[in-house]
């Protein structure tokens, strides 16, 4: 017992199922940690033990790790997906513009809903699938991908040429326009399909939806979102 007391004050290193430390404590085989990990600190203070989310990364050789924040370095951090798997309406549809040029009409454009929310991190935003309202949490930067569809299936004969419009828009504080796309289509177009992506900062109580309208009498059909919180 000397011996060893007497290794540790010369060597200051300790091993475990190891014979040659090359720490101060060198553990060779697995470590559980039952509560929580705390780095930093010193000998006679204690260490930080970070806080929910957060990942930890490296400082460099010699000084102690840190807990990090995903969005803080600058990664994409996913906050919603989201699918349409329905057609709407289920029968019949919702009535066009039956003018042109589309973009004047927006008491005909209609929100897409995604009824499936496959993940939402409600510290970032929240959705309600009765409105198709995203309304922000956290103030920062999202990128919002959606994928539409429409279906005209339905529409008869000389029904169907026309010119189709989705957007991304901002409900709250003012209704703006944050990305949109046109697209004109000929007759017999039983079926159409619009990618949009807009990046915008946002404040906590803001919200925005997907819109989309049509010349001829239209459905929206199958699609999806993932949106995506960039950085504060």
């Amino acid at each position: 017992m000397a011996l060893f007391v007497m290794f540790k004050i010369i060597n200051a290193q300790v091993g475990i199922h190891t014979l040659t430390p090359q720490h101060s404590l060198h553990v060779n085989g697995s470590l559980q940690v039952v509560k929580d990990l705390n780095v930093g600190g010193s000998a006679n203070t204690k260490g930080n033990s970070g806080n929910r989310g957060e990942f930890l990364m490296s400082n460099g050789t010699g000084n102690a790790p840190v807990w990090k924040t995903i969005e803080s370095e600058n990664f994409l951090k996913v906050v919603f997906v989201g699918n349409k798997t329905d057609i709407s309406p289920n029968s019949g549809s919702y009535t066009g513009t039956h003018t042109t040029p589309v973009n004047t009409h927006e008491n005909y454009s209609q929100t897409y809903i995604f009824n499936v929310s496959n993940k939402i991190d409600n510290a970032y935003l929240t959705y309600n699938t009765n409105t198709g309202l995203f309304t922000v949490v956290k103030p920062g930067f999202y990128n919002i991908v959606p994928y539409v569809t429409y279906d005209l299936s339905l529409n008869g004969n000389g029904q169907t040429a026309g010119t189709a419009n989705s957007y991304i828009q901002k409900v709250l504080p003012a209704l703006t326009t944050l990305s949109g796309i046109s697209t004109g289509h000929g007759e017999r177009t039983l079926g159409l399909n619009h990618n949009l992506s807009s990046i915008n900062f946002f404040n906590p109580g803001d919200t925005f939806r997907i819109r989309c309208r049509y010349t001829q009498n239209f459905r929206l059909s199958g699609g999806n979102i993932h949106i995506s919180y960039l950085t504060p």
